[in-house]
């Protein structure tokens, strides 16, 4: 007799696609976009059934759920690998239909109706966008000076796939998911959108000059196309 498998349901106004999340406390969870049945779940469960079980056979220890905060989405725990930095975050429930966010000296504390994980996710988004308009251009603007590569303004997005960009009048978009990311993948995407300045095209001359600041880009590149799995689910909701 085949066991089956306790998941939860969600449904996002942020996405696109269905997917499976495995939380790290063994919790399964699916996402639905809005206008799909509960029955869509269902057979998504039943087609990806070996995937799940691999996955949950794969963890082993993990981290504990805060205080005041029972639902697998959010994180407990902040890593922005890009900037070394770490935060572990902390949920007070209070009677405030509003969501504060404060960043202490220890990690972030977010108080106020905690439940509503829309709400949060919305409130810990716009954190992430604020730091990476805080941290980003400045490495950017390091890189830029090194290599003699000089843009016009620097944007910062939330995107669901688009790393960075470069438009004809030279200015750069980043999106705030690359703090995610380890330093050297950060570095690599700065400079291929720098690149763009001197060819705005993917031509033998524009990745000439990715080489020229990246020798190593070609493994960057596979390393590239492996990265969505370091990017929490609260970020994608």
């Amino acid at each position: 007799m085949i066991e089956p498998i306790d998941y939860s349901v969600r449904v996002s106004r942020r996405a696109r696609h269905a997917r499976i999340v495995v939380h790290p406390n063994m919790s399964v969870e699916v996402v639905l976009p809005q206008g799909l049945s509960s029955h869509h779940a269902a057979n998504f469960i039943r087609e990806k059934k070996v995937w799940i079980e691999r996955s949950l056979k794969r963890l082993g220890d993990f981290p504990k759920v805060e205080e005041g905060n029972d639902n697998p989405s959010l994180p407990q725990q902040l890593r922005l690998e890009a900037v070394g930095l770490k935060f572990s975050v902390v949920y007070i429930k209070t009677g405030s239909d509003r969501i504060r966010l404060v960043e202490t000296a220890t990690g972030l504390e977010i108080r106020g109706s905690i439940e509503d994980v829309e709400k949060v996710g919305v409130t810990l988004r716009r954190w992430l966008k604020g730091k990476a308009k805080e941290m980003l251009p400045q490495i950017l603007e390091e890189l830029s000076e090194q290599y003699g590569c000089q843009y016009q303004k620097v944007t910062i997005r939330l995107q669901k796939s688009r790393w960075g960009s470069c438009s004809r009048v030279g200015n750069i978009s980043l999106n705030a998911k690359l703090l995610f990311l380890p330093r050297h993948l950060l570095r690599y995407v700065m400079l291929h959108e720098l690149a763009h300045l001197k060819h705005l095209n993917h031509s033998p001359s524009f990745w000439a000059e990715v080489s020229r600041t990246d020798p190593d880009y070609l493994s960057h590149i596979r390393e590239m196309r492996r990265v969505n799995g370091a990017i929490p689910i609260w970020v994608e909701s």
